[in-house]
């Protein structure tokens, strides 16, 4: 969100009211509302996009981002924008973020050993491992023979589909998995905080005054309507 986007949005808005500005709810602040929720739909975007851009396809559910919600009080409004509280995937999305530091051994991928959180054992536990086994399992019915340019994750889920259909044992192959996973961690994406890094800047705050720019031009217009009168 920039300050011309912000821009745009305002003028649509005072285009849309008219001269009719008594219409419009004095206590609210209708042109503010509407780039904070835009400003949430570009942060779930760009949420998207790093997930893409990472190449994360144990990512879940992570791309289903709750919808932008605007709440206010008598002095602040608040943009809640992530993940809906209690949901599966806010007790992941950190992890995929931060990354998961492994336990090392045999083998073990030093670059990808690093983050924010550890696994505590090299062992993994049936849960994990049915986790495993169902990703496995989503990912290869993902996968599409008709795309001719695959995205970084198309082509992952592609290969991980041949080496779970060339696998005598599927379980066995989830456990596999699982193991080489707490030996060599998970790498940081870093695509949540990177995502309001991006959206939330300098450009974000000068959209915000012009927010209330707009604003300001409908309380005085309101005022100045209902004085007439």
């Amino acid at each position: 969100m920039n300050k011309a986007q912000a821009q745009f949005i305002r003028d649509q808005f005072l285009n849309r009211v008219g001269g009719q500005f008594n219409k419009v709810d004095v206590d609210s602040f209708p042109v503010l509302e509407q780039i904070l929720i835009q400003a949430g739909l570009d942060f779930n975007d760009t949420i998207r996009k790093n997930l893409e851009k990472a190449g994360a396809i144990s990512s879940g559910k992570l791309t289903e981002v709750s919808v932008p919600q605007v709440t206010s009080s008598e002095d602040s409004f608040i943009l809640s924008v992530g993940y809906p509280i209690g949901s599966k995937q806010m007790e992941y999305y950190d992890f995929i973020n931060k990354g998961v530091a492994g336990v090392g051994g045999i083998n073990a991928k030093p670059k990808k050993n690093s983050g924010d959180y550890k696994f505590k054992s090299k062992f993994p536990n049936r849960r994990m491992a049915a986790s495993i086994f169902s990703w496995l399992n989503k990912a290869r019915k993902s996968v599409r023979t008709d795309n001719i340019d695959l995205s970084k994750v198309q082509k992952k889920r592609r290969k991980l589909s041949q080496t779970l259909n060339e696998a005598t044992n599927k379980k066995r192959l989830a456990y596999a998995i699982s193991t080489a996973i707490k030996r060599d961690g998970i790498k940081a994406t870093y695509y949540f905080d990177r995502a309001i890094k991006e959206n939330f800047t300098q450009n974000f705050k000068d959209a915000l005054s012009v927010a209330l720019g707009g604003d300001i031009i409908i309380q005085i217009r309101q005022n100045g309507d209902n004085n007439s009168k």
